[in-house]
């Protein structure tokens, strides 16, 4: 550690509280009846749940300022920083709340929490629990790098700047889907300068529209799973393995990809997939639907997706059809039709589409491909300040650079 720095246990900078215990909260429905109780779902969602409020639940609440950390379950040791719209609530018992003394920086307590270092110590802690639990004697046993107050406060000043430029990035994020959604209503309803309209299976459609069975457009067709008893590898070989896994809305991923070994490949080659084709999974999380990179082109199929194939009309349309509510809307509900979630080839054959001339086809599909490459955009911009953060918190975290 570098001069002035100390390091000292969390407690000797904090006063850790346990929130409300299970035993003294009574749920209410009606908004109005009740007050919001911060959880730790509330970390990562907007789920809000109220309750009846009592002496101890005014007792037992939290303020601008304030950090919370989850002390159990899967996201355990995750910190959150209490903003204005959580000023004065109250907070449950697996959420205990830190609240930073004076003398120290509550914004660079908040980014130290939430530091590798600290997560290492949290890791060491949650061992040998089958779940992971954090009481508040463990919170204050944290082992903090301490610099001199301005420079808390320069560090943290730096972060959140970047942490602003996020928030901004998320923003954008949202509003573009937004407009996405509504693009998609517009265009795949109402297409692109019509005047008279029809009735359909769809809802009103341009007269001049069909609406047709995927299977009247594409030949749909399973993958195959590897034989039992064998495994994929991470060894690079010729035959590139997509699994749902890899999968995501409009696409594949090529981080984590596995590999068929040579020797199993002959008893699958029949099942791969091209750059030609889209994709669908059909089982586990359903209805992931995409383009092959041309980097995957010719790869193994898994058996818990199907490809579409021989396709009729444009790709890119079809792709902006199963991406939408048309067929997404479709798909939740076999979900809650059937047990065990799984869409059966049949099934995805007879999913109805709006079918416009080959011409209007193009011009729907290049207006929403251009919402998906802004996305795109905007995706890989938050990853470069995300990265951009982590290598901030690294150097500054740990006195390496000094502000």
């Amino acid at each position: 550690m570098r001069d002035k720095w100390k390091s000292i246990n969390l407690v000797k900078i904090a006063d850790i509280k346990r929130g409300l215990p299970s035993q003294d909260l009574n749920y209410v429905e009606n908004t109005n009846e009740g007050i919001r109780l911060i959880r730790i779902n509330d970390f990562r969602s907007d789920s809000p749940k109220y309750i009846i409020e009592t002496e101890k639940t005014q007792k037992l609440t939290i303020k601008k300022g304030d950090i919370l950390i989850a002390g159990t379950g899967a996201t355990a040791g995750i910190s959150f920083l209490v903003n204005d719209l959580w000023d004065g609530l109250p907070f449950s018992y697996n959420a205990p709340r830190i609240r930073v003394k004076k003398g120290n920086d509550k914004n660079y307590v908040y980014y130290i929490l939430n530091s590798s270092k600290i997560k290492q110590q949290q890791n060491r802690l949650f061992t040998g629990n089958a779940q992971p639990f954090l009481d508040t004697r463990a919170i204050g046993s944290f082992k903090i790098p301490l610099p001199p107050l301005p420079e808390q406060q320069k560090i943290a000043e730096i972060l959140s700047t970047v942490d602003a430029k996020i928030e901004i990035i998320d923003q954008q994020i949202t509003e573009t889907q937004e407009l996405k959604k509504g693009l998609m209503q517009q265009l795949l309803t109402k297409g692109i300068g019509h005047t008279e309209f029809k009735d359909s299976v769809l809802g009103k459609i341009p007269k001049s529209w069909e609406v047709v069975k995927i299977s009247k457009v594409a030949d749909v067709k399973g993958g195959k799973r590897i034989p039992k008893g064998e495994s994929l590898t991470e060894e690079k070989t010729s035959h590139p393995y997509i699994r749902v896994a890899d999968m995501f809305m409009g696409g594949v991923s090529l981080e984590k990809i596995l590999y068929v070994p040579e020797n199993i490949f002959p008893i699958i080659k029949k099942y791969t997939i091209s750059k030609d084709d889209l994709f669908i999974s059909v089982a586990g999380t359903l209805g992931i639907v995409g383009e092959i990179p041309n980097e995957l082109d010719g790869a193994n199929l898994t058996e818990n997706a199907d490809k579409l194939s021989n396709i009729k009309i444009s790709k890119l349309f079809l792709l902006q059809v199963l991406l939408s509510p048309i067929i997404q809307t479709a798909i939740e509900r076999e979900k809650t039709n059937n047990a065990q979630p799984k869409l059966a080839l049949a099934k995805i054959r007879s999913f109805e589409i709006p079918k416009p001339s080959k011409e209007e086809q193009l011009k729907i599909a290049e207006i929403l491909s251009t919402t998906d490459k802004k996305l795109e955009v905007l995706s890989e911009k938050k990853t470069t300040y995300q990265e951009l953060k982590q290598g901030l918190m690294q150097q500054l975290l740990t006195g390496k650079v000094r502000v």
